[in-house]
């Protein structure tokens, strides 16, 4: 597109030129990555996994 200024947040086209928004950590995170535990469904264990995640991570000394 010719006229595209990359400004998508106001544009109503459907172009492969779209440019995903990235954000940045607050600089006083201590967070190093994020892991989503997603379903379309419920019941599959998602708490259960969630919680055995976590109490590995906390064994391993990771917050």
């Amino acid at each position: 597109m010719p006229d595209c200024n990359h400004d998508c947040s106001s544009c109503n086209k459907s172009c492969n030129e779209r440019e995903i928004e990235k954000l940045k950590p607050h600089q006083n995170t201590t967070i190093k990555k994020i892991i989503a535990v997603v379903s379309g469904k419920g019941g599959v264990g998602k708490s259960l996994t969630t919680s055995l995640l976590a109490v590995n991570a906390r064994r391993e000394n990771k917050e």
